[in-house]
């Protein structure tokens, strides 16, 4: 029964870590996310990304903001990070100021939503949506129905002038614009760039004391008590089997 008893400790140490560290990652993605739809959420309501991109970002700059009869246009500079280390984004988000044809379900196919952009020196296409891999089979307006807005982003590698063409639903033209974009070599950015929300307010907004914990407790504690009992009952059941062979 010793062998039992130390074998079947060893066990329920071994499923403890897992469910500790696997609900601990769980809560926290979780949370994250929670956070990451409040900041989509008051982007819609404020009619501002600016914590939306920061809550993404190293650094952001907000280029330009674009009033046309039905839509708001806010056009973000980001740095970011990837595998390959840091990134230079161009972030369009496309917010209906009313009510527009939009897509309904995520497959839509008469969907003509898409941006074309457009390298003004070399004539050559940086970004189409059409010819997007992210995009395919996927109504970029759908976005509309489910967060109350779209977004474009892509990369750059270098110093460009970009002209842009917005297009609805039905593929008629939202909105041109031609602007130029400085690739920024961090971290020796432009001072008008504006630090993203830092590792350190992140974790205060997670609050792991208040979100995390407690799931962590719960799912502890639930453990231990089935644990116990399946232990106990196992072992009882062994020892009666061993008694009355």
């Amino acid at each position: 029964m010793k062998k039992f008893v130390i074998g079947y400790i060893f066990i329920s140490l071994l499923f403890a870590l897992a469910l500790y560290f696997t609900t601990l990652t769980l809560s926290y993605n979780e949370r994250v996310y929670e956070i990451f739809q409040s900041f989509s959420e008051e982007a819609v309501i404020n009619q501002n990304f600016d914590d939306f991109v920061g809550y993404q970002s190293i650094e952001y700059q907000k280029i330009d903001q674009i009033e046309t009869e039905r839509y708001l246009i806010f056009v973000y500079h980001i740095i970011g990070t990837e595998e390959s280390g840091y990134t230079n984004q161009l972030g369009f988000f496309v917010l209906p100021k009313s009510d527009v044809k939009h897509a309904t379900v995520i497959d839509d196919t008469l969907d003509q939503t898409k941006m074309s952009a457009m390298d003004v020196s070399s004539s050559q296409v940086i970004y189409y949506t059409t010819t997007e891999k992210s995009y395919e089979e996927i109504a970029v307006s759908y976005g509309i129905e489910k967060i109350g807005y779209y977004f474009y982003t892509f990369n750059i590698t270098q110093n460009m002038t970009l002209s842009i063409q917005l297009y609805d639903y039905d593929g008629i033209l939202i909105e041109e614009i031609e602007q130029a974009f400085e690739y920024q070599d961090y971290p020796n950015v432009d001072s008008s760039f504006i630090k993203g929300i830092s590792q350190e307010d992140i974790q205060v907004l997670v609050d792991q004391e208040t979100y995390i914990y407690p799931k962590l407790i719960k799912n502890m504690t639930i453990f231990i008590v089935i644990d116990v009992l399946l232990g106990s009952a196992l072992y009882f059941f062994i020892k009666y089997k061993k008694t009355h062979i």
